[in-house]
């Protein structure tokens, strides 16, 4: 009887200790553990996407861009929900060496993952995907100098106000759109062709005086070639 009792008592503690181990590999909304984890996280297989495809539509439609992204900030954890919508609910993380899980509710959602740290609040979330689609100075067709680096773009030197639409709910969807500022159209989108990039000047898809853009066949606005060294 006494050896029942203390077989027991050892399948309890080692049940005991599992929770607890298990609890302390996991963090839930407003907990002080999410402090550590602050900035921005990507899909582990989002990113290998997009080293595959080279650019932002592709590899977004090759995926559920409802579940490419989380931010942490503020005991809050939220999914980006491809940049267009807001995120409200309340989540918990599973913890696992560098990498996170998104855990399932038990109902609608099933565990997602696994998420690596994309970057730090400090920094923008759309230099941070755009430096993994582009980097290096180039030289157009007229003679300017285009230079992306860490996320940014100059042009002969001066810092331009473009940046990488994350959110694609209102364009046409081919190559990498960023967003420009200053402009007769809204954006800039970049499409690899062999060696080069081209760069065609684009709408919103819904505006309905749009000219619209085949990027095989349309004559770009500009073409990128890579500086010599």
């Amino acid at each position: 009887m006494k050896s029942s009792y203390v077989k027991f008592f050892a399948i309890l503690l080692f049940f005991n200790a599992g929770s607890a181990i298990a609890a302390k590999d996991q963090v839930c909304t407003g907990d002080a553990g999410l402090k550590k984890l602050e900035g921005y996280w990507s899909s582990s297989s989002f990113l290998d996407l997009l080293k595959k495809h080279g650019n932002w539509t592709a590899a977004m439609a090759a995926t559920d861009g409802q579940q490419v992204a989380l931010s942490i900030k503020d005991g809050q954890i939220k999914q980006n929900l491809a940049w267009h919508e807001g995120d409200e609910t309340a989540y918990c993380l599973r913890l696992q060496g560098d990498k996170i899980w998104l855990l399932g509710d038990g109902k609608r959602r099933t565990e997602q993952g696994p998420y690596q740290r994309l970057g730090m609040l400090a920094q923008k979330e759309a230099e941070l995907y755009l430096a993994r689609i582009i980097q290096g100075c180039y030289v157009s067709d007229e003679k300017e100098q285009w230079c992306f680096q860490n996320g940014r773009l100059s042009i002969n030197g001066k810092p331009s106000k473009a940046s990488l639409s994350l959110d694609l709910s209102e364009l046409d969807l081919y190559g990498t759109p960023l967003r420009v500022e200053g402009r007769k159209l809204p954006f800039w989108y970049l499409f690899q062709i062999g060696e080069t990039w081209a760069v065609f000047e684009d709408d919103y898809a819904s505006n309905e005086k749009r000219l619209p853009v085949d990027p095989k066949t349309s004559k770009p606005w500009r073409v990128l070639r890579k500086q010599s060294a």
